[in-house]
């Protein structure tokens, strides 16, 4: 399982730097590109949190404990 939450953590980070460039990148933006892209982190780590989650529950079984 080590080696499922890091592929998922190297995928999520990813994500996040690609999102990342968009939002650095030099280029005019376009109205409410900003604000998708910064939704978009958002939902990034809300899959992130539900998958790791699901993988912990399904590990042992149980609920993870809340943070």
């Amino acid at each position: 399982m080590h080696g499922e939450i890091l592929n998922l953590l190297d995928c999520h980070l990813s994500e996040l730097q690609a999102l990342r460039r968009e939002l650095s990148g030099r280029h005019a933006a376009v109205p409410g590109e900003r604000r998708r892209v910064a939704a978009a982190t958002a939902s990034a780590a809300e899959r992130y949190a539900r998958t790791l989650a699901s993988m912990l529950t399904d590990a042992d079984g149980q609920q993870p404990a809340a943070p």
